[in-house]
């Protein structure tokens, strides 16, 4: 599922013309990534929240919010942040989520999930 936070039209626009499309079952375009959001789309698609792993580069709407519902975040950082999408670290404590550093390392951390317990 690619789940991304923007105008509709305009994030169809740039689903259609990166050509990534058809390697999503589902596609869901929001206005507000937080955690009612979350819910509403994982009750939608019958997904429990132990079942879902979210990747993003935004702690704000990627991370947060879905590690508050109990599903697993990996934070993938990009070089800029938009100054509306920081955290102060002081609403980091306690939260779980795994960083990455890169895209690329997203296949091998996704195959340790799978053959490892997850704690």
């Amino acid at each position: 599922m690619l789940l991304t936070k923007g105008d509709l039209f305009d994030q169809e626009s740039k689903l259609a013309r990166s050509g990534l499309g058809d390697l999503f079952d589902y596609v869901e375009i929001v206005s507000e990534k937080n955690e009612a959001t979350y819910q509403r789309i994982l009750a939608r698609h019958q997904v429990s929240p132990a079942q879902f792993l979210m990747i993003g580069n935004s702690l704000k709407s990627d991370v947060l919010p879905v590690a508050r519902l109990g599903a697993q975040a990996v934070h993938v950082p990009y070089h800029t942040t938009w100054i509306m999408e920081e955290v102060p670290a002081e609403q980091l404590v306690g939260v779980a989520f795994h960083t990455l550093t890169s895209l690329a390392e997203v296949p091998a951390y996704i195959e340790l999930l799978g053959s490892s317990p997850v704690i």
